[in-house]
């Protein structure tokens, strides 16, 4: 298996939208479908996620496993307006992160985040926010270990930061 990280490009706007109902289904059993995306774009706060993708601001790294897109971490720049979940300040971009679920638990979310948290120092970012659900143990873990820490709860959601 070869696997590769790079850089994301308007053109995968419907990865990153697999990607994103694969970030909301997190708590789904084995074997369930995930949120249908036609649904989870109905909901604003998960549309600013995606809506537009790959506008000026937004970033990303799409990894591939021997040509196959499995997964994706991004960043996008939200408004007080179109504010998604997690976010802190039009000046602080918000994460997303997904896996399929063939790849999970092999460390790649953890190279998806190292690799965009490195991106975001290249472009001069200083701060980056992420929702994530209380429960949702094992990305809490995976964003605690590089250094998120929590600034907020919406829900059953937090919102946490990390300053680069």
């Amino acid at each position: 298996m070869t696997l590769i990280l790079r850089r994301a490009s308007a053109d995968d706007a419907a990865f990153i939208g697999e990607m994103l109902a694969e970030a909301a289904s997190w708590d789904r059993a084995p074997g369930e479908p995930s949120w249908p995306l036609k649904e989870l774009l109905e909901i604003p706060q998960t549309a600013d996620y995606l809506d537009g993708w790959g506008r000026a601001g937004d970033a990303g790294l799409i990894a591939e496993s021997d040509g196959r897109p499995v997964g994706a971490c991004w960043l996008r720049q939200m408004t007080p307006e179109r504010p998604g979940y997690g976010f802190i300040a039009a000046d602080i971009p918000s994460v997303g992160l997904a896996v399929r679920p063939d790849h999970q638990g092999r460390g790649l979310g953890r190279r998806l985040l190292d690799g965009l948290i490195a991106l975001a120092r290249d472009q001069g970012i200083a701060t980056l926010g992420i929702s994530v659900a209380e429960k949702n143990e094992r990305a809490l873990r995976l964003y605690t270990s590089v250094g998120f820490v929590t600034v907020g709860l919406e829900g059953d959601s937090l919102t946490m930061r990390l300053d680069l």
